[in-house]
């Protein structure tokens, strides 16, 4: 996933941790913010309008477990990123029991949650 959809800084996950709509899977929670004009930031045309952070707890396990799932779920974002509807941040919280998953169930269940909060079209 590109830098430029990275969301950053200690706020702006504070917000969408505050203000957002949030929605369990069964392996992730995911929290969505639909930005204000003001939030918005000047990216270049060519790419899309969509932040993405991703949160891992200290409980689901050591470092390098950690590392693991956040590769994993980034790679499933990188593949969905232009299915994703402009000016929304949102932030991936994976839970324990997605270390027992699959890729394959951590992606569907990631796709079916984002369909759920209308982040990704029913066609896309």
């Amino acid at each position: 996933m590109k830098r430029v959809y990275s969301l950053k800084g200690r706020k702006s996950y504070d917000s969408v941790f505050v203000k957002g709509r949030k929605k369990r899977g069964k392996g992730v929670i995911i929290f969505v913010l639909k930005r204000s004009r003001s939030e918005k930031t000047d990216n270049r045309s060519d790419f899309r309008d969509v932040k993405v952070g991703i949160s891992v707890s200290r409980r689901l396990g050591k470092a390098n477990r950690r590392n693991w799932i956040k590769r994993r779920i980034r790679s499933v974002c990188h593949e969905l990123i232009d299915q994703m509807n402009d000016g929304l941040s949102i932030i991936i919280k994976p839970v324990p029991e997605s270390l027992e998953m699959s890729f394959e169930e951590l992606r569907s269940d990631i796709i079916g949650v984002l369909r759920n909060t209308g982040v990704i079209n029913e066609s896309g």
